[in-house]
């Protein structure tokens, strides 16, 4: 085998933040390895740079890949690579038309050896796969690396800013791509109020500006004394993460980057399942409202969602008080008044 590798990896930046584990077992296993990257170009940002990657091949089947010839063109452009081994992580079977002589699909792995995916976090199911496959891993490790023109962004936005680098601060997303997931805005700016009056830690909204009009509404809402990231890009936010204190927000693909980063981190959780997608290293760090709500947790498990409306706080993240918010932050920080 020639270790020219083919990783077809997933559409999401978060879940994309977990295909990632396998580049660097991949190429400790395969010597010399060449591993190029399958993904949305929504994600390509978050493969640019990694370490172990050599290639990113973007798929946008809504766009430049749409229909049957664009399918042919990306398999025409893949097929000229001559890939000896396919890691196929999500549900595909592009990878059957590549002329690839060796494959493993993870999905094929799960129904296989019952993975249980419903009560295991997918980085243990990746490490699970690759054992499998005989390829030894140690611990889990992420190496994101940006560039020097995102780390003297970070420095100038906090230098607009008036945020020292002594200073504390927490990066914060109010808003994920699906509504129900979402903390209240009038309980961020409860929160950015306190923290501020206490300690004097400020708050940074790294949420992006919406077109959709119930988002860009609630956007506006957002207290002034939470600084706007907004306009930042993915790497950018990233950056601003990495110097950080803390990060806060709910089930997204921030606060799993947060964790694999290495920054502390609070997650918000309400509808999806805490045992299933937790931040991997911020596992103790989840915090769920103190009642308990029989709908909980709907998502994955396919119970009726009660407030499955467009554009509505899910109760369960209403039920999420501020002061245990705030209690949560201060063991973090360790702050004292």
């Amino acid at each position: 085998m020639d270790n020219n590798i083919l990783i077809i990896g997933r559409s999401n930046i978060g879940d994309v933040c977990y295909d990632l584990l396998l580049v660097k077992a991949l190429r400790e296993h395969f010597l010399n390895a060449k591993i190029s990257f399958l993904t949305s170009s929504h994600s390509a940002n978050i493969v640019d740079g990694y370490p172990g990657v050599s290639r990113i091949v973007t798929f946008d089947k809504h766009l430049k890949d749409k229909g049957l010839s664009g399918r042919m063109r990306l398999m025409s452009l893949l097929n000229k690579q001559k890939f000896s081994l396919a890691i196929v992580l999500r549900s595909t079977l592009m990878h059957k038309f590549l002329n690839i002589p060796v494959s493993w699909s993870f999905q094929d792995c799960c129904r296989k050896y019952k993975l249980a995916l419903k009560k295991n976090h997918i980085v243990d199911a990746y490490l699970q796969f690759l054992k499998i496959n005989n390829v030894s891993v140690g611990q889990p490790l992420f190496n994101f690396r940006l560039a020097c023109e995102e780390d003297d962004f970070s420095k100038t936005f906090l230098k607009k800013h008036k945020i020292n680098s002594t200073d504390k601060f927490i990066t914060i997303l109010p808003f994920s791509a699906w509504s129900l997931k979402n903390w209240p805005v009038a309980k961020w700016n409860e929160l950015a109020g306190k923290l501020n009056k206490k300690y004097q830690i400020r708050l940074i909204n790294l949420s992006k500006k919406s077109s959709n009009y119930p988002a860009c509404n609630l956007s506006k809402q957002i207290s002034q004394d939470i600084v706007s990231g907004e306009e930042t890009t993915l790497k950018q936010a990233m950056a601003l993460i990495k110097r950080s204190s803390l990060f806060i927000g709910p089930d997204s693909s921030l606060l799993h980057l947060s964790s694999c980063l290495g920054v502390e981190t609070i997650g918000l959780y309400g509808p999806t399942s805490i045992e299933r997608f937790y931040p991997y290293f911020h596992r103790k760090d989840v915090m769920t409202a103190r009642k308990k709500r029989d709908c909980v947790f709907c998502y994955p498990y396919g119970k009726k969602r009660l407030c499955d409306k467009e554009f509505v706080y899910g109760a369960c993240m209403e039920d999420i008080e501020v002061d245990d918010v705030v209690e949560k932050v201060e063991k973090k920080l360790g702050t004292t008044e």
